[in-house]
């Protein structure tokens, strides 16, 4: 990690949640900070992502006392959810550097938090317009887009399984909502439309959150941002896809993981039902969000 990013010992928090809804552009993000963090000339090597890795893992839990599985071999999830908190606690206590951590979880279930102000330092948040995530969602599951849209609208029991763990993601507007209301700790909001109109602008955003949350100094040296911003463009990420293939995508179809990289997709693709739908259940944090006016 950068050297001004492992002088920070000081706080005894550590943890920082890079979260999203799938296909929101969590994992271009994460390229896009891995190569700042990890890589003294900023050149993004997909091996870095494993730096990033997702909190939701059995690794973070098997030390605890009476665990508990499903049949399928997972984690039983009131298990993991009753943990999460005392798991994050752990991290803290063994890392001197801060970890950065992928998550598509709520950040509250029940009476049960995902995170709290307790453990994690802060926190960045990427959103996409949910008429394009309907239509990504849909390519890397492999279904139906009808199928998609519903489990973004109204499936509250949607999990996510990955490393014998399962992530509650829920409803858009849940994980949304759920995240938004956590305002105790420092946060960060991204929008992927904006990442891609001017991604340098929101790389600078990011390096200044970083540098303020735990008071180090990234550089702003302008051949670090170029080679960052070179080597996480989507033309690059698809090139390195297919000369090297990328191992951490969740899928197992055949369909590539950094398929387009383009807003406003849903113009052409949903119907006027499906996009009636979409807009008359979200409309509020649509607005909000600028994506309806």
């Amino acid at each position: 990690m950068n050297d001004s990013i492992k002088q920070y010992v000081e706080n005894d928090k550590k943890i920082i949640f890079i979260s999203s809804y799938p296909k929101s552009g969590n994992t271009w993000l994460r390229c896009i900070i891995s190569a700042l963090l990890n890589n003294q000339d900023g050149k993004f090597k997909f091996d870095d992502l494993k730096k990033i890795g997702l909190f939701s893992r059995e690794s973070h839990f098997k030390h605890f006392k009476n665990l508990q599985y499903q049949e399928n071999g997972n984690l039983d999830f009131n298990f993991v959810s009753n943990h999460w908190i005392k798991a994050q606690q752990k991290i803290n206590l063994e890392n001197e550097e801060v970890k950065f951590f992928k998550s598509h979880s709520v950040r509250k279930i029940s009476d049960r938090f995902f995170t709290d102000e307790t453990v994690c330092l802060g926190f960045i948040y990427i959103v996409r317009d949910p008429r394009d995530v309907a239509i990504s969602y849909t390519h890397h599951c492999g279904g139906n887009l009808d199928v998609a849209i519903d489990t973004m609208l109204f499936n509250e029991k949607n999990y996510s399984s990955r490393h014998k763990t399962n992530e509650l993601i829920s409803t858009w507007k849940y994980h949304l909502f759920s995240w938004n209301k956590f305002n105790t700790v420092p946060r960060l909001f991204i929008k992927y439309e904006d990442m891609l109109e001017d991604t340098k602008k929101i790389l600078l955003q990011i390096m200044d959150f970083i540098n303020n949350l735990v008071n180090s100094s990234i550089s702003q040296d302008s051949n670090l941002i170029d080679s960052v911003l070179s080597s996480t463009n989507f033309n690059y990420l698809q090139s390195l896809e297919r000369n090297k293939g990328f191992k951490f995508k969740e899928e197992t179809n055949n369909v590539p993981f950094f398929r387009k990289g383009v807003s406003n997709q849903w113009k052409s693709v949903l119907s006027y039902n499906q996009l009636n739908l979409i807009e008359n259940e979200l409309a509020t944090p649509m607005k909000h969000l600028g994506y309806l006016s």
